[in-house]
């Protein structure tokens, strides 16, 4: 599908980079390459000196420099840049090997660079990095300005290889932030839904179906499509609990949507008062995905101990990329991890340029019981699993006390901490 069809991109936030170098033309190749691009980076001012890099970085809002080593007089800590410019990124060029090879970063926001290194090189060291303390997400991190908003939030679970559980994180996490009291409407985007089945529903008798008709008569109004919506809601209650549910339609229909579809129903469940509205939805990487993708305010990849099928990972993360969403919180949670894999979590964090946010421990049987027996596993608030999913609960929002989350969620050398 042609990029220029995702909606909403002229108004999305360009990343400020400035470059200061000695040498015109190459300052000229990068500003020009950025400005014919798709990405979200804009070069905003070259320079040909520190001190004319110095004055523009105090007086002006940068998120991102490349400098020239060169230019960076000798008696300064190149982490001072940092805090100068208040920026989120520094890139430093060189052309001296030497220095490539002897220079120790001590800031993980500084990236030393070889100049004449091809431009997707540059594009990744730019884009992908954690972000600490600032009030925009770049790529990967979290947006606090937009975390702490109290604003309605949209969800989104997805994985481009399917049986990586994402039905059950929507399910288990939705369920989390119900209890809490939160008000909560699950989406089954899926072409083979699965959510109506977690929760025991009739098939087919409510949910997407009814709304994918509506459009398909070709009616426009959005307060009746709104009206068709709130018809179409079924609620379930869990550990005493409401929770709402548009159910998957048929095979046909879901796989059928096309963006500006899917943009339409979107712009409907906007209109109606959830705090969170979760998305479930299956692999392909097709326009109704691309749509959920674009719109969501909150993201979470969600992968699996199986090396070779996360590589199309990479993917989805260019897809990412190309959206220009800087302002979206990214999330990527390790599914059914068992320490005795051996699951290289480290470098497949370096290859995605993204950190692992939360980590569910292998609990197949115990999934699969529950999910048999048609239970939902939040109605034992004791289970150990579901610390877990209130851990990736409290990450779309913090709302959770610490003894409610799980502790080992972090990771030291490779394994759970």
């Amino acid at each position: 599908m042609d990029i220029d069809f995702i909606p909403g991109k002229s108004q999305q936030q360009l990343v400020k980079v400035v470059i200061a170098d000695d040498e015109k033309v190459y300052m000229n190749d990068i500003s020009s390459y950025y400005e014919q691009s798709e990405d979200v980076l804009q070069v905003v001012q070259m320079v040909e000196r520190f001190d004319d890099l110095k004055l523009y970085i105090l007086n002006h809002s940068v998120d991102i420099v490349i400098v020239n080593e060169s230019l960076i007089p000798n008696e300064m800590e190149w982490g001072q840049l940092l805090k100068d410019g208040d920026l989120v990124k520094l890139v430093v060029i060189t052309d001296n090997l030497q220095i490539m090879n002897e220079k120790e970063l001590k800031d993980e926001r500084i990236d030393l660079l070889y100049k004449y290194t091809p431009i997707g090189t540059y594009t990744s060291k730019l884009l992908s990095f954690p972000v600490k303390g600032k009030d925009k997400d770049i790529f990967t991190q979290v947006n606090p300005a937009s975390k702490d908003d109290t604003t309605q939030k949209s969800i989104l679970f997805y994985s481009p290889k399917g049986g990586v559980g994402t039905t059950t994180l929507t399910v288990n996490v939705g369920s989390q932030l119900a209890i809490k009291g939160k008000k909560v409407l699950l989406v089954d985007f899926a072409v083979f839904g699965h959510i109506s089945v977690a929760f025991s529903l009739p098939q087919r008798s409510k949910g997407l179906s009814d709304i994918i008709s509506f459009i398909e008569q070709g009616r426009d109004n959005v307060d009746e499509l709104k009206e068709v919506m709130n018809e179409a809601v079924q609620t379930v209650s869990v550990h005493g609990k409401e929770i709402d549910i548009l159910s998957a339609g048929p095979p046909l229909k879901m796989s059928s949507l096309t963006l500006e579809q899917t943009d339409y129903i979107m712009k409907a469940i906007y209109m109606m008062e959830y705090d969170h509205i979760i998305f479930d939805t299956s692999s392909e990487l097709s326009e109704k995905n691309i749509s959920l993708l674009n719109a969501s305010t909150d993201l979470v990849f969600v992968m699996t101990t199986d090396v070779s099928a996360n590589w199309s990972l990479l993917s989805s993360v260019d897809v990412i990329r190309r959206l220009n969403n800087p302002l979206q919180n990214r999330y990527l949670v390790i599914n059914g991890y068992h320490e005795s894999i051996g699951f290289p979590v480290r470098e497949v964090e370096e290859m995605l340029s993204m950190q692992v946010s939360a980590i569910v421990p292998y609990k197949y049987d115990q999934v699969q019981g529950f999910a048999n027996r048609g239970t939902i596993m939040a109605e034992k608030p004791y289970l150990k699993l579901n610390k877990h999913y209130r851990s990736i609960a409290n990450l779309i929002d913090p709302i959770f006390s610490q003894s409610e989350v799980a502790k080992r969620n972090g990771l030291k050398k490779g394994v759970l901490a």
